[in-house]
């Protein structure tokens, strides 16, 4: 499944920008399993009647790692985005963006320690993970960026570009806000397919 995902389906091709993960080809088999058909990024959507998936949608550093679609007379019906984080540690990276409204993440982690590991996953819409401090943080340092990225073109030899690297603890993740995330990820879920 790692080889399928890095060629988007095809053995010919180069592969990918970044190298699948475990947790993509965990997720790409559990579609497959369930029914869903690969669709190749870049390909017109099928002419076949179905229920189709899709991998890095928009790229490897942009949201939405995978798509899952109902196609019916060659367009998209019904969708769902996904993006997965996974981490060894209590914090993960958010590869220069942050949490976007109705994407869902699927969040993996080890709350445990080194000789004594526990994972947990947690399931939630981007809208319901950060708070409205930190939503308003990430608006203003948004903005700088953007004003940094195309006011700044060029300083001598030098042509700048501002990226972020931010970090996301799961310490928020308590077992009380995974159950009000799963009910809100559900309801979407039912909304989506309607």
């Amino acid at each position: 499944m790692l080889t399928f995902l890095n060629t988007q389906g095809n053995a010919e091709a180069q592969g990918t920008g970044n190298k699948a993960t475990d947790q993509e080809a965990a997720f790409a088999f559990q579609a497959q399993t369930h029914g869903f058909h690969f669709w190749p990024k870049g390909s017109p959507p099928p002419t076949e009647d179905g229920i189709y998936y899709r991998y890095q949608i928009q790229g490897s550093q942009k949201p939405g790692d995978f798509a899952l679609e109902k196609v019916v007379g060659g367009a998209v019906k019904a969708g769902l985005v996904f993006d997965l984080k996974h981490t060894l540690s209590k914090s993960f990276y958010l590869n220069d963006g942050w949490f976007h409204d109705d994407v869902t993440y699927i969040v993996s982690w080890n709350e445990g320690t080194k000789g004594k590991p526990s994972n947990r996953t947690h399931i939630a819409l981007g809208q319901d993970i950060s708070t409205p401090e930190e939503n308003a943080f990430m608006k203003e340092l948004q903005a700088f960026k953007a004003e940094k990225n195309t006011a700044t073109k060029l300083v001598g030899s030098l042509r700048p570009y501002v990226r972020f690297a931010n970090q996301y603890s799961c310490a928020r993740f308590t077992r009380e806000n995974e159950a009000a995330c799963m009910v809100r990820v559900l309801a979407h879920v039912a909304v989506a397919d309607e």
